[in-house]
């Protein structure tokens, strides 16, 4: 099986030891811990900076899109004070194949700037990786898989990351929708199999009438 963990813990793991470049799964605090390193030249305070990061799947793109929520604005000046952060992201990034750009946020969540984090021939993509999965080891989600639109995986500051599964079923089209969803939310949690990363799926309808939630942690 696809160690989906295993894919997060190496994203962030630029050059150097493993204490200067501590591997955590969760992409905000792992960024801050790295900023944070006392032998380079970043500033501490750009830690501060970033608020919420979220790794962004959607069905038909290559790879996926780093989103770096930021305090910096208001709109207008975000784009001038978001490039020291930028950067620095990048750098932390390492050119991992986990996505293949990152999206800088300023207030009001619009996009201040953009960088490139990966231009390789095999870019890794957990929504790829994690319907190939189903279709194979659930049989009874085979027909579901193609009903997944995107896979976001957000990171606050309090700890572990949320899952979120997007489906293009609408509950007052198809009254099986809820049994879809439960369906996909168990599928996942199988094919996530405890890795670190995301405490939470939660797996939605279109229309957001029906929703699962399953613990990621449970062994």
């Amino acid at each position: 099986m696809f160690a989906a963990g295993a894919l997060l813990l190496t994203v962030g793991c630029s050059g150097g030891d493993a204490q200067e470049h501590p591997d955590n799964p969760n992409l905000l605090l792992g960024f801050r811990t790295w900023l944070k390193t006392n032998d380079s030249e970043r500033d501490d305070d750009l830690a501060g900076h970033a608020l919420n990061v979220s790794l962004d799947y959607r069905s038909g793109d290559r790879d996926g899109v780093v989103k770096i929520l930021t305090d910096y604005g208001p709109w207008g000046e975000a784009e001038d004070q978001v490039g020291s952060l930028a950067k620095a992201f990048t750098e932390w990034w390492d050119e991992d194949p986990s996505a293949g750009s990152a999206h800088f946020l300023g207030q009001g969540g619009k996009t201040a700037k953009k960088t490139t984090l990966y231009e390789g021939d095999a870019p890794s993509n957990l929504l790829k990786d994690s319907r190939s999965w189903t279709a194979k080891n659930s049989p009874s989600c085979e027909r579901l898989t193609p009903h997944i639109t995107a896979l976001t995986i957000g990171y606050g500051t309090k700890g572990s990351g949320a899952v979120t599964v997007s489906t293009d079923y609408a509950t007052h089209e198809d009254n099986k929708t809820q049994k879809n969803v439960d369906a996909l939310s168990k599928a996942f949690a199988d094919w996530w199999d405890g890795d670190e990363g995301a405490k939470s799926v939660t797996v939605t309808s279109e229309d957001q009438g029906s929703h699962a939630e399953r613990d990621l942690t449970a062994t």
